[in-house]
């Protein structure tokens, strides 16, 4: 084959035509090369990359050209530049990929290039050149296409290091958000190793809950089970257990425990998930744990609540039923009877008498628990001696302890001991006590009833050898619709609501009830204590102050809608002279004619309000005459004395009033001028 030595224009073989002639035959070339590669196994990547085989021949063949182009311009050059850095690796290639194919690529140009120069002894210096310029060239390109394979690496490298750090950060997010929302919840969350039965991890609230010291670590699967679990519900939550495991549903379950710390008895929920296990035992368990004592509490007195009132219902039909019968009868009874004696009639009359009023006394215990259940039950008040209260209750029931045979033994108090309260609904508290002793009580028991004074408080107890009531029972003896259940046995009459009131209307009066009991069968004691009228002697209403010097009394004007209050008022001062009103129009007039000294004014008053008189009776105040306005009120908020203070009022009592305070305005009154009653009568 003949050889084109291509020689430049001076007639010399040289680099610029080495250059020139692997230009023009650069396809030739490639597709001998790519086919020599081929054979060998060389990497080859995707024709439509743009970056396998073809571009890489296409990239080195122009790189070597300029190289030789370079060296010819100047052949004291010794170093090699790239012309196009990092165009030379491909981003599927491998670094022996590279290392093949520059190889295979370096041979096969200097095989090209002996082929060029041939023999000629005056090319071998430009010859030697070539070659050592390919070389050259070569190294600079691998050199180059490693330092770029770095620069990718490190660019990669840092661009994992952002995702782990954007990855590490979100973590830290989930997993804060994570403890905050279980933390906010209460929800223990834990994890357990089914291999090895160990307590993996678990958070503090898990702690908290079953009172396991963190410094002991997480209890382990066999400890939970063993110690922290009530005994009762062992089987139950293993039973659940192993049916989920086999069922692959998640675990929910609610069940009792005993905090390790303190053995404190705690209802908990469970919920988690076991993830299928490798080996037969090798299973995680993933669960949450939640405090829901109090709601299972609550679900507990709703359930019992709902009990207790389908017994009151079913009682209720059977206590209305029962009065009801002989009602019926003795109506039948006289249709059917024109002729009967007068005995007989009166039987009968007796008989709906007793019935009729029975039924009464249901619907009026029925209707102060509506009272009290919604906050509508008034009291009247008033000072009275405790004594009639007590006797009242006792010949209300008289009776019925008579039928049963009782003996009632009565120790009461000695002097008069007043309160100030509603004697009607006192007594009724007291008699509904001695009637839960009589029912509970057999023929034939004995009844207590014991009164004295302690202190500020008379206290007033029924005792009774009755069937007694149980530990479990007493404290829900106070409790609405409890009866018979209360007394270990089935009810003896009545809705079982009576204590319930007893309660109610003693906390309403200030006082307290309490109710003892050694046990079944061995009787029962109920205890109510009553505040007396504070620093008031027990005596004064039998006239103690009634011997006040005349300098001493005042002329008192007592101003209230409420009949009962003024005049039990009226009767607390009765010492002193006294006029009482029930409207704003009587009270002006009343106090035009009388020149009252001392004024207890209502300010809730009908028609003209008690705001409104006091600022009348400050605008016909006498010149030189002293008048204390003193205003009573349910309201004590400090914008009502405000209130009160600015419409001429010199005092503000907070009904229901307290008698000591008020004597102590009277005593204040008297202390600071002797001569007041003398001076009025100018």
């Amino acid at each position: 084959m003949k050889r084109d030595l291509d020689p430049d224009s001076r007639g010399a073989i040289t680099l610029n035509g080495l250059s020139r002639r692997l230009g023009r035959t650069r396809e030739q070339l490639m597709q001998r090369w790519i086919a020599e590669t081929s054979e060998q196994g060389a990497h080859t990547a995707d024709a439509d990359s743009g970056q396998g085989l073809t571009g890489c021949f296409a990239y080195m063949l122009a790189e070597v050209c300029a190289s030789l182009l370079v060296a010819d311009s100047d052949p004291s050059l010794d170093h090699v530049a790239i012309a196009q850095p990092g165009r030379f690796w491909p981003d599927d290639w491998r670094v022996t990929d590279l290392f093949r194919n520059m190889d295979l690529m370096q041979r096969f140009l200097k095989h090209e290039i002996r082929a060029y120069f041939g023999p000629v002894a005056a090319s071998v210096d430009v010859h030697m050149r070539a070659h050592d310029v390919v070389e050259r060239t070569f190294r600079a390109m691998i050199e180059n296409a490693i330092e770029a394979h770095m620069q990718r690496q490190a660019a990669e490298v840092a661009a994992a290091q952002d995702s782990l750090h954007t990855a590490l950060t979100a973590l830290k997010l989930t997993e804060e958000r994570l403890r905050v929302a279980t933390s906010a919840a209460g929800i223990g969350i834990f994890e357990w190793c089914g291999a090895s039965r160990q307590g993996v991890w678990e958070n503090r609230r898990m702690y908290e809950i079953t009172g396991q010291p963190e410094e002991r670590g997480p209890l382990t699967e066999t400890e939970f089970m063993t110690s922290v679990v009530h005994p009762d519900d062992v089987e139950l939550l293993r039973s659940h257990f192993q049916s989920r495991r086999i069922s692959g549903e998640p675990v929910h379950v609610a069940f009792r425990l005993h905090r390790v710390i303190d053995r404190a008895l705690r209802t908990v929920e469970m919920f988690g998930y076991l993830r299928p296990p490798v080996h037969q035992d090798d299973y995680t368990f993933i669960g949450s744990l939640c405090d829901v004592t109090e709601r299972a509490d609550a679900e507990a007195k709703l359930r019992d609540a709902d009990r207790r009132k389908d017994i009151f219902l079913a009682t209720l039909a059977h206590e209305l039923r029962n009065p009801l019968a002989p009602v019926r009868n003795a109506a039948h009874l006289l249709g059917h009877s024109a002729g009967a004696d007068s005995a007989k009639r009166e039987w009968l009359r007796n008989v709906i008498e007793r019935q009729t009023g029975h039924l009464s006394h249901l619907i009026d215990d029925l209707l102060d628990v509506s009272r009290i259940t919604t906050g509508k039950i008034v009291l009247k008040r008033e000072v009275f001696d405790i004594r009639l209260a007590l006797d009242h209750a006792l010949e209300i029931t008289m009776p019925a302890a008579l039928q049963r045979h009782h003996d009632i033994v009565r120790l009461p108090l000695e002097h008069p001991v007043y309160v100030h309260g509603d004697q009607a609904r006192i007594t009724q508290t007291f008699s509904n006590l001695l009637d839960n002793a009589i029912k509970y009580t057999d023929e034939g028991g004995r009844i207590v009833v014991c009164a004295t004074l302690v202190g500020q408080e008379v206290c007033v107890s029924v005792s009774d050898t009755g069937t007694g009531i149980s530990d479990d029972a007493l404290p829900h003896v106070f409790d609405l619709f409890v009866q018979g259940s209360c007394h270990g046995e089935p009810s003896r009459g009545g809705l079982g609501i009576g204590l319930s009131v007893c309660k109610t209307l003693t906390e309403m009066h200030g006082g307290t009830i309490a109710a003892r009991s050694a046990g079944k069968n061995r009787g029962s004691e109920f205890e109510i204590r009553l505040p007396v009228c504070q620093g008031r002697d027990q005596d004064a209403k039998d006239g103690a102050e009634a011997g006040l010097p005349a300098s001493d009394r005042l002329r008192v004007l007592i101003v209230d809608d409420n009949s009962d209050a003024a005049v039990s008022l009226a009767m607390i001062l009765d010492a002193h002279d006294v006029r009482t009103a029930h409207s704003g129009e009587d009270a002006l007039q009343i106090a035009a004619a009388f020149e009252p000294q001392i004024v207890f004014l209502d300010l809730g008053l009908p028609g003209i309000s008690g705001y409104e008189v006091a600022r009348r009776l400050r605008d016909h105040q006498a010149a030189g005459k002293r008048l204390e306005i003193v205003a009573v009120s349910g309201y004590g908020q400090p914008e009502d004395v405000a209130h009160s203070a600015e419409a001429g009022c010199d005092a503000h009592l907070v009904k229901p009033v307290d008698i000591e305070e008020l004597l102590a305005i009277i005593r204040r009154i008297t202390g600071e001028n002797p001569d007041l009653g003398r001076q009025s009568s100018g």
